[in-house]
């Protein structure tokens, strides 16, 4: 990453959304994202479904991703994968005395990316990235409730598909696909002994 593009990361400012109306304007590329951004996101923060964030350089937004409370399940495939380092998530740094406790849950606690987008004009710049790796080291530092996992449901359709940059962040797909649906759930651990990192953005 050049000089220029770290110099502009380090500028951003990251702070609750309360203004909708200015997201009016707001473009990422992917027009089902960007009906939604424009119109129901705000419904869905004021009904407690999630909490909004804007991601600014100066006074331009350049981003936006909401948060919610999520639990992971996680069948013995999942597991065996984890507990392998097969998956991209990497084999969870687990004290030694609590793995059998840890694989033997059926649920785990979880922060959901609920949504995230970015404007059309700063992508791949390594901005979705940067959020990703920001958010997960908030929960990780949060001390308000248990977090082990990030998930989200990565938006996958015939006209465009979050899945790659999620998995090159990552994440690890946490079903089979399914042809009725748009979205695939994805998961990764906070607390990984092998993470990839990513060069792609969205």
């Amino acid at each position: 990453m050049g000089r220029e593009v770290t110099s502009f990361l380090q500028e951003l400012h990251v702070k609750p959304l309360e203004d909708f109306h200015c997201l009016k304007t707001f473009s990422s590329g992917v027009e089902s994202m960007d009906v939604f951004i424009r119109g129901d996101f705000r419904t869905s923060v004021e009904n407690h479904y999630c909490t909004a964030y804007e991601v600014k350089l100066q006074d331009e937004i350049i981003a936006v991703f909401a948060l919610s409370f999520d639990s992971l399940d996680l069948d013995n495939d999942d597991k065996d994968e984890l507990q392998s380092g097969i998956s991209l998530t990497g084999s969870p740094d687990v004290d030694w005395n609590y793995k059998d406790t840890f694989y033997a849950k059926s649920r785990y606690p979880a922060l959901d990316i609920a949504y995230l987008a970015v404007q059309e004009k700063w992508r791949g710049l390594g901005v979705g990235n940067l959020l990703i790796e920001m958010i997960a080291e908030r929960a990780r530092t949060q001390t308000f409730a248990g977090c082990q996992f990030l998930t989200v449901e990565a938006l996958a359709t015939s006209d465009y598909s979050a899945v790659g940059f999620y998995e090159k962040c990552g994440f690890t797909a946490n079903e089979v696909r399914k042809p009725y649906k748009d979205t695939l759930r994805m998961f990764r651990t906070l607390y990984a002994t092998h993470i990839e990192n990513s060069d792609e953005d969205i």
